[in-house]
């Protein structure tokens, strides 16, 4: 568990759940983002506004370190007086980004209809999917192996087998695929980073290497949780909670599932994509 750091709030912004931009706010000296385009932290008041912006997604401390280091850019350097600032002719407006904020943080693909594009993960992950490392395929033999762990879904509060056939029969509807990473979950001030095992429309199986460290059956998990591919660094953000359905220890650690709550319309076609994309 990764404590946050409680004196600068983290947000991003997410298009399709693929984050587009980084911000770091602390009234009344902090406003500072990143993109991928422009992974240099710029100065910018309307960022100010954006902890009261509905689509903002708050994140840990440890989540928007490993979004900002995907980008190249780093979380713990300090705030300077020389960094560049933006300056805005207009009140910022962050469900509608103007032309002159688009060009600043290169990120003109926002909320435009599009196949994909090339500044966004699903781009390259398609593209690098049969370029896996050595490495990456130890990694992935290692995921089919816990893969073959069987699941022990949850029953109802009564323990009624019919309960649990149709939790089972739920979660079989939907297809898992086979994923590779790290999955990085904020549940109230602390951040669980666990190994991403596979994932689909309802729910993400993760491993974690310390048995000690298994997260109950029935916990709820608050999110954000903020999934990240080996294959291309794929990184997609949800915005969402979770309960944690089954956990089992064994030799190399715990292995544990957790059912998705309801996805955003937006959240659900990112997540469809992806999986598409790899399936």
């Amino acid at each position: 568990m990764i404590r946050d750091t409680p004196e600068v709030k983290y947000l991003v912004l997410v298009d399709r759940a693929v984050p587009f931009l980084l911000a770091r706010v602390r009234w009344p000296d902090v406003a500072q983002a990143v993109s991928e385009a422009s992974p240099i932290w710029i100065d910018d008041p309307g960022l100010f506004d954006l902890p009261y912006e509905p689509s903002a997604v708050a994140v840990s401390y440890d989540q928007a370190a490993t979004l900002a280091a995907g980008w190249g850019s780093r979380l713990d350097a300090l705030v300077t007086a020389d960094a560049p600032s933006y300056i805005r002719r207009m009140p910022a407006n962050w469900s509608d980004l103007s032309p002159s904020e688009r060009h600043t943080w290169g990120v003109d693909f926002v909320g435009r209809k599009r196949g994909t594009s090339p500044r966004l993960f699903l781009h390259e992950l398609a593209a690098r999917t049969g370029g896996r490392s050595s490495a990456q395929a130890t990694r992935a033999g290692a995921a089919r192996r816990a893969r073959a762990i069987v699941d022990r879904v949850a029953t109802n509060g009564h323990g009624s087998k019919h309960g649990a056939a149709a939790t089972a029969a739920e979660r079989r509807s939907y297809v898992r695929v086979e994923l590779a990473g790290r999955a990085h979950i904020r549940s109230g001030h602390t951040t669980l980073s666990a190994g991403l095992v596979d994932l689909s429309e309802r729910g993400v199986r993760c491993v974690l290497p310390d048995a000690r460290a298994v997260v109950a059956t029935g916990a709820t998990l608050e999110g954000p949780f903020l999934l990240e591919a080996e294959v291309g660094a794929a990184r997609i953000c949800l915005n969402v909670g979770g309960a944690v359905s089954w956990n089992r220890t064994n030799g190399n650690g715990a292995d544990f599932g957790v059912a998705f709550d309801e996805l955003a319309e937006g959240e659900r076609d990112g997540l469809k994509l992806l999986l598409r994309r790899v399936a």
